[in-house]
């Protein structure tokens, strides 16, 4: 006989699919966001699922009780927290929260708005300074002290606006690795150590600031130019950089602001200001307006340096141009047409001005002089220097002294010159005795005399490097003497002909310069000088050359 009992498998399993069906509503509701279902909810559903089964298949039906209870214990804190909150007092508090974010988000709002401001204002005020900068740059590039007089403009400026005591402006020297004062204005309490023998007098303190030259090490200035970065001393008492002087009142220090002064990516100078002890220190926007004036000044000076670049080039370009004519002039318009002699010649200058000089002296029956000259430097110095040699040689060759008593005159005459030019030369003078067929020879420097011997077909060099002329008047100059035949070629040149570079960077040598003159030694000397011209320039190609070029051929017929 069948009891209720028996049939207790089919709500358990009803009650598990219905509480199955239950989570998966729940959980639609949930991912759709329809309405706001608690987690209680979603536990109990699947506990009773999960208990209904279980009951089912262990035949252990008292665990439907427990499992009753627990869902209940699940969703009974729920239901008293919202049997018992005031759902008013909540919405208060999210509107009060709600407030509170929206009012923090207007400060934020604020803050940024006057952090913006500020920046603009700054960028506007740097602007304003770079423009007034700019355009009062132009009235300095007609000025003969353009930078000197823009220093003393943005010494002025950066002491007015600032409101310092004192202010100076240095400029590195990279030849000599200082710092040396360019401008200066007002007091300034030096905050390096003074010489021990400087009297401490303001005159003499001043006057010793003003004309100072700063090494790079263990001083303020050239600590601060060596980091690079702007610098802010409102109590010197008590930063170990600045050195303290007194106890003199004058020499007491204040508050200081360093700001280098840069160039692309170098610092090139740096602007100190000074306020006196007895003077407001320095503070945050004192520092912030010194770096921005700083920063324009460097602005400034880069089409300063530009002009004055560009001034002074065109300024050797101008120089060159003028000793670039005489220099020509002074060279023989044609080569002379002497019996018993055939000569060639070759000159290519490196740049406008050439260094170097040739000359054909025919002085007497027993005597030709051949001159090939390379002078230090370009331009008018090199011009004034070669002036002085041709006027010496033209009248000393026409005595009866010997080629090495001509060259010792001739350095006598340019060592006397005290002028800060360089006055050396590398001189090669040939006298050649037609009568004889003798050759007397004399070198100094780098300029070559070599001998081809038309008897044996072999060529050599006859002299041997020296000291340039024009280092000391008691210099020493030898005589070679040479006994000379029909066909044999002397030959001289500058070492620009010989160190001539090619495209890899290889000289010409003396080497290709004597095979040249070997395999042609049947030819005039006109053409052999420009069977060599032809060679050069075949050997060098298109690579670039920095010297100049300049050869001498003289050929016994």
């Amino acid at each position: 006989m069948y009891t209720i009992d028996s049939f207790i498998n089919i709500p358990l399993f009803i009650a598990a699919g219905v509480s199955v069906i239950l989570f998966i509503f729940l959980l639609i509701i949930k991912l759709r966001n329809k309405a706001k279902v608690s987690l209680a909810f979603f536990i109990a559903s699947l506990v009773m699922a999960i208990g209904s089964i279980y009951c089912n298949i262990s035949g252990f039906y008292t665990y439907l009780v427990f499992t009753i209870i627990l869902a209940e214990l699940i969703i009974l804190p729920y239901l008293i927290i919202k049997a018992f909150i005031n759902p008013q007092k909540i919405e208060e508090k999210k509107a009060a929260k709600k407030a509170a974010e929206i009012t923090a988000s207007r400060d934020n709002d604020m803050v940024n708005r006057a952090v913006i401001q500020q920046i603009e204002e700054k960028n506007q005020k740097y602007n304003e300074i770079n423009k007034n900068l700019i355009a009062k740059l132009s009235t300095f590039f007609t000025n003969n002290n353009s930078m000197e007089n823009f220093l003393e403009y943005c010494n002025d400026l950066v002491t007015e606006k600032v409101k310092a005591d004192g202010c100076i402006i240095l400029i590195a020297d990279d030849y000599d690795n200082t710092l040396a004062v360019k401008s200066f204005k007002g007091a300034f309490p030096p905050p390096y150590k003074l010489p021990e023998d400087l009297p401490h007098k303001p005159i003499r303190v001043e006057t010793n600031l003003r004309f100072a030259q700063f090494p790079l090490q263990e001083n303020i200035f050239g600590q601060i130019f060596t980091e690079g970065q702007p610098v802010l001393i409102t109590d010197s008492v008590k930063d170990p950089r600045v050195y303290q002087n007194g106890p003199e009142e004058f020499l007491r220090c204040g508050s200081y602001i360093f700001a280098p002064i840069r160039q692309l990516d170098s610092v090139v100078g740096l602007l100190a200001l000074a306020r006196k002890p007895e003077s407001e220190k320095f503070n945050k926007d004192d520092f912030d307006d010194a770096t921005m004036l700083a920063d324009a000044i460097s602005n400034a000076m880069k089409p300063l340096y530009s002009f004055l670049d560009y001034a002074e080039h065109t300024e050797l370009n101008k120089g060159g141009s003028i000793a670039s004519k005489y220099q020509k002039d002074m060279l023989p318009a044609k080569l002379p047409v002497i019996p018993g002699l055939s000569i060639g010649c070759y000159s290519q200058p490196a740049e406008n001005v050439c260094g170097d000089y040739y000359d054909i002296l025919v002085s007497r029956k027993d005597r030709i002089s051949f001159v090939m000259a390379d002078v230090a430097g370009k331009g008018m110095n090199s011009l004034i220097v070669m002036i002085m040699i041709r006027a010496i040689l033209r009248l000393a060759v026409h005595t009866a002294q010997s080629a090495s008593t001509i060259m010792s005159w001739a350095n006598r005459g340019i060592c006397l010159e005290s002028s800060k030019i360089d006055h050396f030369a590398s001189i090669a003078l040939i006298n050649y005795d037609a009568t004889a067929k003798e050759a007397e020879i004399s070198t100094c420097g780098n300029n070559p005399v070599f001998h081809f011997s038309a008897a044996d077909g072999t060529m050599k060099q006859v002299s041997s490097p020296s000291e340039p002329m024009g280092v000391t008047k008691d210099t020493v100059f030898s005589n070679f003497a040479l006994k000379l035949n029909s066909g044999d070629i002397l030959v001289t040149c500058t070492d620009g002909l010989l160190e001539s570079l090619n495209e890899n960077g290889v000289q010409y040598s003396i080497e290709n310069l004597k095979k040249v003159i070997v395999k042609n030694s049947g030819a005039a000397a006109k053409d052999i000088s420009n069977r060599v011209k032809d060679d050069l320039k075949k050997y060098c190609g298109a690579a670039q050359q920095y010297d100049d070029q300049s050869l001498l051929v003289v050929k016994i017929q």
